[in-house]
């Protein structure tokens, strides 16, 4: 048998379009912290636990969900969707969490 896999944290369940546009919010994110000289170690670390299918709690899925809003700004077309479809999983995993 093999192992299952994953696309995105534990507990959302996102396609790899989806886990693809993710990465790319993140890492986005990571680059304009970097930019704005703050250290990136806190993204950096969810951006591993995303890719690792680890959870992510509230204060890491805020964070998530900024990368997402400011990526959208500027996101290429084919990316605009599945990072609104992220957006409303996240918004699913809090509500049923609650």
């Amino acid at each position: 048998m093999s192992p299952a896999t994953c696309h995105g944290p534990d507990g959302v369940d996102l396609s790899r379009e989806q886990a693809w546009v993710l990465h790319a919010a993140l890492l986005d994110h990571v680059e304009r912290t970097v930019d704005a000289g703050r250290s990136p170690d806190r993204a950096v670390a969810i951006l591993e636990r995303t890719e690792t299918c680890e959870p992510l709690d509230p204060a890491d899925r805020a964070l998530v969900r900024d990368a997402l809003t400011t990526y959208l700004t500027d996101a290429p077309a084919r990316d605009r969707k599945p990072a609104r479809a992220i957006l409303t999983a996240l918004d699913g995993q809090v509500s049923s969490s609650q």
